[in-house]
């Protein structure tokens, strides 16, 4: 994510862009310095996975283009592309600190495994064109175009993860005014959410909060009542802007280039319950899970809280393998599984009253109603006890601080 804080990045946008609207007026040549320019970038920061993506990509759209002439068969594909996946991740996220315990940390190999954050984007745009190539979304192999889509450098830090048809459905090849300053405006409104409000105002108001309870040996006794939700709820705010500030920085970087990339928010704490809320939260990476893991998944098994879990427990290990993000993504699961249980309640029960010539829903509902915003909020916060952690039981601490302080404060504790 540093490529939108380099002292080169002013310069190098304002060259590309005038090469790119003024001196280049064939679209295969603008796609080519957007290959060009995106290729050089990721190699001047990561040289090793700048190979690797290449690679990659070559392999990818053979892959392709086997299945298209009939000498591949769909299932072969569809194992081939997870299997780099798996590997690329593997490498990626533990490689560097696997050759550390091998080799050491100042040998040739180790220093050159280090591999960018948004190689986890990369991986899974790559999955997805393969699949919607088999389920013939797709119906072009251009090399050219699946180079440009999946290392279009804006988008490869942090998102959104744009589908290949999105990435170049909703383009404008022509210059386009009012989409040049929509992306100027997107890419000010980032900068100022990461630079004033994540940098300075939650360091300036929580700095201490969180620098106390970030340490596993935190004193329970010396906080708060409420020093454990302050915490998670400022950690589940902060990485709300933080995330929302880079994507702002990709769409209005695109937009500059005429690509409208997809929003991934829609005001996420303005969720009725956790169901609304994961499709307003990160909305690029919960659609593709949707249709990847738990379309297919109920279609084999008929069993929706089977989806649930397969879906949540990939969102969680697709961010990191360990314990932390494994409970996290059960977490989600359960939570995911009781809303959908209610909702089916609540809808049998609107039909019962219906039949039996009541209104659909008890004048008190009207009441109970704005809860649920509340309890989805506060349930996704704690939630963050276990991705702001390293240690299952320094997550654990926090959620017992979460429940004691409270009960203490009313109290029913001790």
């Amino acid at each position: 994510m540093k490529i939108y804080f380099s002292l080169y990045l002013v310069p190098v946008v304002l060259v590309a862009l005038a090469l790119f609207w003024l001196v280049l007026r064939d679209d295969r040549r603008r796609l080519w310095l957007v290959v060009v320019l995106s290729v050089t970038i990721l190699a001047l920061l990561h040289p090793m996975f700048a190979a690797v993506a290449v690679a990659l990509l070559l392999i990818t759209q053979q892959v392709v283009a086997a299945h298209a002439a009939g000498r591949l068969s769909g299932g072969r594909a569809v194992l081939i592309a997870v299997l780099i996946a798996v590997v690329t991740l593997a490498i990626g996220k533990y490689g560097r600190s696997a050759a550390v315990a091998m080799w050491g940390g100042d040998e040739w190999i180790t220093a050159r495994l280090l591999m960018p954050l948004g190689i986890s984007y990369f991986v899974f745009r790559l999955m997805q064109y393969v699949f919607d190539h088999l389920r013939g979304v797709i119906t072009d192999n251009s090399f050219l175009r699946l180079a440009a889509f999946m290392m279009f450098i804006p988008t490869f830090p942090a998102g959104p993860l744009e589908t290949y048809q999105g990435f170049y459905g909703r383009r404008s090849v022509a210059f386009d005014r009012q989409l040049f300053y929509i992306g100027l405006r997107r890419i000010a409104v980032g900068y100022f959410k990461k630079v004033f409000i994540v940098d300075f105002l939650f360091a300036l108001a929580f700095g201490d909060l969180l620098h106390t309870m970030a340490r596993p040996g935190f004193d329970l006794d010396e906080l708060g009542a409420f020093a454990g939700w302050v915490f998670v709820i400022v950690v589940f705010v902060r990485a709300y802007f933080d995330l929302s500030a880079y994507t702002d920085m990709a769409i209005g970087f695109s937009a500059l280039f005429g690509f409208r990339i997809m929003e991934n928010f829609n005001l996420p704490f303005l969720s009725k319950n956790l169901g609304d809320f994961w499709r307003r939260w990160h909305i690029s990476l919960s659609s593709w899970v949707r249709n990847n893991v738990y379309f297919p998944v109920y279609g084999l098994t008929r069993k929706p809280w089977l989806g649930l879990y397969l879906s949540m427990l990939t969102m969680g290990l697709w961010h990191y393998v360990n314990l932390n993000w494994t409970f996290w993504g059960l977490y989600h699961g359960t939570g995911l599984v009781i809303v959908a249980r209610w909702e089916r309640y609540k809808k049998a029960r609107k039909k019962r009253r219906r039949k039996a010539g009541q209104p659909a829903a008890a004048w008190y509902e009207r009441f109970i109603a704005p809860a649920g915003y509340v309890v989805t909020f506060l349930y996704v916060a704690l939630g963050y006890a276990f991705v702001s952690t390293h240690t299952f039981r320094h997550a654990a601490k926090i959620i017992y601080a979460c429940v004691k302080g409270p009960l203490e404060w009313l109290g029913i504790w001790g």
